[in-house]
């Protein structure tokens, strides 16, 4: 049966999160085509919140980073043949991160912060994206990063998803991260399968700091390529 988007209260050109034009709610008008110095301004504030901050774990959490003095426990991990190489993840990022601030602008633009639910989801799972890293990297948890980063998926499908009524190519801009994030996945999955034993490590964030791990130490792995289907 026909939709009548009117007295449904679903707007056809704007999506079910917004029930009118944004002109005609008294919002500025965001979609404009003319880009001013503001709007600069404002995308390179969602670019430092998303390249800065992935770029922030990234130190803290990487090797030989403050988080992980003379930390060796990745490099000794049974990694599948396909794993990527480690050069190849900052470059990656590095784009994933710029096409995410800019989906988030372009959604900026239609509707300011005027739309809660969207803000809601990109700012979890952007949360969720930065603590990956100090779970897997600093705290060692194969299995807890796993759920972890599932969990994430789903809330960039949700993102894909209330972005897109919005503003179709913001939405768009967002399929590589899936991509790229379904697949780390399934390489967390397998390195947590290939390494049982290196799950069993106990937390130790801010170890250096505080005497917050037990006196076990975890086994010492041998690094080999697993030859895995």
């Amino acid at each position: 049966f026909p939709i009548d988007f009117k007295s449904s209260g679903i707007n056809a050109e704007y999506g079910v999160f917004m029930d009118k034009n944004p002109v005609e709610l008294g919002y500025k008008d965001y979609s404009k085509t003319r880009y001013t110095k503001k709007d600069v301004l404002k995308f390179l504030g969602f670019l430092l919140l998303v390249e800065g901050g992935g770029a922030l774990i990234g130190i803290f959490s990487g090797p030989a980073g403050p988080l992980r003095p003379d930390d060796d426990w990745f490099d000794n991990l049974i990694k599948p043949w396909w794993n990527p190489p480690s050069w190849l993840f900052g470059p990656v990022w590095s784009t994933l991160y710029f096409m995410i601030a800019l989906s988030a602008f372009k959604v900026y633009r239609k509707i300011g912060f005027h739309q809660a639910l969207p803000w809601m989801v990109f700012f979890a799972q952007i949360s969720l994206n930065f603590a990956w890293p100090i779970i897997f990297f600093v705290g060692h948890q194969l299995l807890g990063s796993f759920i972890e980063i599932i969990i994430m998926l789903a809330f960039i499908v949700f993102n894909i998803a209330v972005f897109t009524p919005v503003d179709r190519t913001a939405g768009l801009l967002l399929l590589p991260y899936l991509a790229w994030v379904t697949f780390a996945s399934y390489l967390n999955f397998t390195l947590w399968r290939l390494n049982p034993d290196a799950a069993l490590r106990p937390w130790c964030v801010f170890s250096n700091y505080f005497d917050l791990c037990s006196n076990t130490t975890a086994p010492d792995y041998v690094a080999v390529v697993a030859l895995v289907d």
